[in-house]
């Protein structure tokens, strides 16, 4: 009596161990992690006298996941970094002006294009990503 006890109870554990669903993994941490950016900046007519300034930067950065559960954020320069979301596709949206765009390529290349200003001026970052720790 006592060893089908023991065995009832064992085969409970087991079963309720084994049933419990897991948490589905966060589809983010694809996405996360260091990546290396190469940046083109581009700046028109910013200080009012009609210049044009092109800088290129190689930068070692990071994507993390944002406070939502639905946004990454890129720091993709020391000073520079944006959060978006995120969908399970990769798709991008959340950008801060109507001329910005964006895509995962696939799980470990992206392409940003960043671009603020007004009355005449403006400046843009074109952003091209490669994950470092596949």
């Amino acid at each position: 009596m006592k060893t089908k006890l023991t065995s009832l109870l064992i085969f409970l554990a087991l079963t309720i161990a084994f049933s419990c669903s897991k948490d589905s993994d966060d589809y983010r941490e694809d996405y996360t992690g260091s990546w290396s950016f190469n940046i083109l900046t581009t700046k028109v007519n910013i200080d009012s006298i009609g210049q044009m300034e092109f800088d290129t930067l190689k930068y070692e950065g990071k994507i993390t996941k944002g406070n939502a559960d639905n946004e990454i954020t890129i720091q993709y320069t020391g000073n520079h970094k944006i959060t978006l979301i995120i969908d399970e596709s990769g798709s991008l949206s959340g950008f801060p002006t109507q001329y910005c765009n964006g895509a995962f390529e696939s799980k470990d290349k992206m392409h940003l294009y960043l671009r603020w200003g007004g009355l005449g001026g403006f400046e843009a970052h074109e952003i091209e990503g490669i994950k470092i720790n596949l």
